[in-house]
């Protein structure tokens, strides 16, 4: 391109920016529609609830995936999860759609100074949320595990979820001690990470008002009620603890698949979280009254920015939304946080405030999905239909905007895998339907999930069974979509390959369990893990589980060996071999669940449950294949 050319399109984009309206897009990590807005009595969030005032609230928006990073795919991409075929918290965006184009950076390509604080993307588990292409500037970044007392991490030490999110001992989480699940010390707000996001959102929007012909495409990511519910004591005040109800249905919906459910995960690296992830009656009450309290403290530090953007008088001139990037469990079904296909984790909250299209106190019982933000968003700004290299999964909400009684889509779609196993969940004004299977197989190898809402808004019942024209209906539904994308990950191909899996390890004790090294699930995989101290390795070929164990518990630093060729299999301990069995042979399909150290996080390979944490240090892992003709 020429430099006179180059001149004009730079003249253009900057004619065409002058005529369009800000965008300040504010995501809530963990926020589910607890708030006033939404009909919580007990939540006190009047910011929140203002803002809602001043445009419109959808009653019924949902995640396209709950769990933080794929769900901030979604937004970002306007594509679904399963388009992208990356489910995970530490897979980046890029490694399947490397020229993929974002919100930010379609906004920047017609003149928006784009600029990013606090969390937008995921940062973590071995992913970033640096994006160039996004942002006019670099971003803004804040902790999203933040702790100020040392009593509440063994003294000021690294605890798990703080490694986890700031990509260290990845492979070694487990050896780090757990850091409390809420911390209620009496400190100003921006001792935390909100409290300093807002700061400097008010910093950029005073900037802002300083280039009048640059419109802005501001995002504001903040992290509570994140775990760990580290909010400043005054927001805990707020509430009577006393008052707050423990979940009345704490077991898993009666004819459901097991693995549909959830237990333990992100909440038992927290203490006083036992590893069940089943707190007892008076920390449940606690982790209920953490979350209210960190809704509290974030809600004020959202009317920080807004009361600034009303202040310099942008208001008028800009586009407002509110988004939570998924629900959230509060020990419903026996479950906490997010990670379910279920109402709790995927029902979220969405406003829209669009001068000149929204009107005040309006609310729309239109169906919606995150997916459906970028296309609404480039509409409301008058910017070209996106034309990008991936998947724009999401419709434009803006008939709906302009009037509450406008349906646009009969249902919504969202995800979530279990193993090998991918839950696709169709949603309706009444109904949800799950269909569970692996990507590609014959829809007769699939199990079904059917919930009616009519009957209460937590899932007790699984009525596939029950009612079966019902069933027909959304799975018509569901066969509008493609099969869901599996990324191939960087992971061993294992494939007729003779495996050696090694590591080193510090074993506690003898009693020590869990698992060192995991690749697959229930029906392809291997495992290296520990029984009571006594090292085990187990190999699963097409369901069939094949076990073998040493005679002694280990203790102390050991270096474990364990092999599988197509004659045997064989565990060493420090070079001496102390167990063999004859091999089931070589796994002839590669395994779809990840390879694992320290746990099994998916479906288990072996005959424990999920994820069988190991409690001791590891260092040194490997998988070595060798391939065989």
């Amino acid at each position: 391109m020429t430099r006179s050319l180059l001149c004009l399109f730079a003249l253009t984009s900057a004619l065409i920016a002058k005529e369009h309206p800000n965008v300040l897009m504010i995501c809530v990590d963990d926020l589910k529609p607890l708030l006033g807005c939404y009909g919580d009595k007990q939540a006190i969030t009047p910011n929140i609830d203002k803002l809602a005032a001043r445009g419109m609230r959808f009653d019924a928006a949902y995640c396209n995936q709950a769990v933080c990073a794929p769900s901030r795919n979604t937004l970002m991409l306007g594509s679904r999860s399963t388009s992208l075929g990356i489910y995970d918290l530490g897979t980046n965006f890029r490694r399947a759609v490397p020229n993929g184009v974002t919100i930010p950076q379609y906004f920047r390509k017609y003149g928006y100074l784009t600029e990013a604080i606090g969390k937008i993307l995921h940062s973590g588990h071995g992913n970033t949320d640096e994006d160039p292409a996004s942002w006019s500037v670099p971003i803004f970044h804040e902790p999203v595990v933040e702790y100020h007392d040392p009593a509440s991490t063994e003294g000021g030490k690294l605890t798990r979820e703080e490694a986890y999110f700031a990509n260290e001992h990845l492979g070694n989480i487990n050896s780090l001690p757990k850091g409390m699940a809420w911390e209620m010390i009496d400190v100003p707000d921006e001792t935390y990470a909100d409290g300093r996001i807002a700061a400097e959102s008010v910093k950029r929007l005073q900037q802002a008002k300083e280039h009048p012909d640059t419109p802005f495409f501001l995002a504001v990511g903040f992290v509570k009620p994140h775990l760990p519910f580290t909010a400043p004591k005054k927001y805990w005040d707020l509430y009577d603890p006393e008052k707050f109800e423990l979940a009345k249905i704490t077991t898993l919906p009666e004819g459901s698949p097991a693995y549909a459910g959830k237990r333990g995960g992100e909440i038992a690296n927290f203490k006083p979280v036992p590893p069940s992830g089943l707190p007892d009656d008076e920390t449940a009450r606690h982790l209920i009254h953490g979350y209210y309290a960190s809704a509290s403290y974030t809600d004020t530090q959202i009317g920080k920015v807004i009361d600034e953007l009303d202040r310099l008088d942008l208001a008028k001139d800009t586009i407002i939304i509110l988004w939570g990037d998924h629900g959230w469990h509060l020990g419903d079904l026996g479950i906490w946080t997010k990670h379910t296909n279920y109402e709790q984790a995927n029902r979220i909250p969405f406003l829209v405030i669009a001068p000149g299209v929204t009107k005040p106190n309006s609310s729309t019982g239109e169906l919606a999905e995150t997916v459906d933000i970028y296309p609404t968003l480039v509409s409301l700004a008058g910017l070209p239909a996106p034309e990008v290299p991936q998947p724009i999964d999401g419709i434009d909400l803006t008939p709906a905007l302009k009037d509450p009684s406008v349906r646009l889509q009969d249902h919504v779609y969202a995800c979530f895998p279990r193993g090998n196993r991918m839950g696709r969940s169709i949603r309706t004004d009444r109904y949800r339907m799950v269909e569970w299977k692996v990507p590609g197989a014959p829809a007769d190898t699939a199990d079904y999930e059917l919930f009616d809402y009519n009957d209460g808004p937590i899932e007790t019942v699984n009525i596939a069974d029950k009612r079966k024209s019902v069933l027909n209906e959304l799975k018509a539904m569901l066969d509008q979509y493609p099969e869901a994308l599996v990324y191939p990950r960087a992971e061993p191909d294992v494939r007729n390959s003779e495996l050696t899996i090694s590591c080193d390890c510090e074993i506690a004790s003898d009693k020590s369990t869990g698992v060192l090294i995991a690749q697959g699930g229930d029906r392809q995989g291997y495992v290296l893990h520990l029984e009571n101290g006594v090292p085990a390795f187990d190999v699963r070929l097409d369901g069939k589980l094949t076990k073998l164990r040493a005679k002694e518990p280990l203790s102390g630093k050991v270096s474990l060996v364990a092999t599988l060729t197509a004659d045997e299999m064989s565990i060493s301990a420090d070079g001496k071999i102390i167990a063999t069995a004859k091999s089931p042979g070589l796994l002839t399909h590669q395994p779809s669940d990840h390879l694992s150290t320290g746990e099994d996080d998916q479906s288990p390979v072996g005959d424990y449950e999920s994820p069988h944490a190991f409690s001791g240090k590891l260092t040194n892992t490997s998988v070595k294949t060798k391939p065989v003709k």
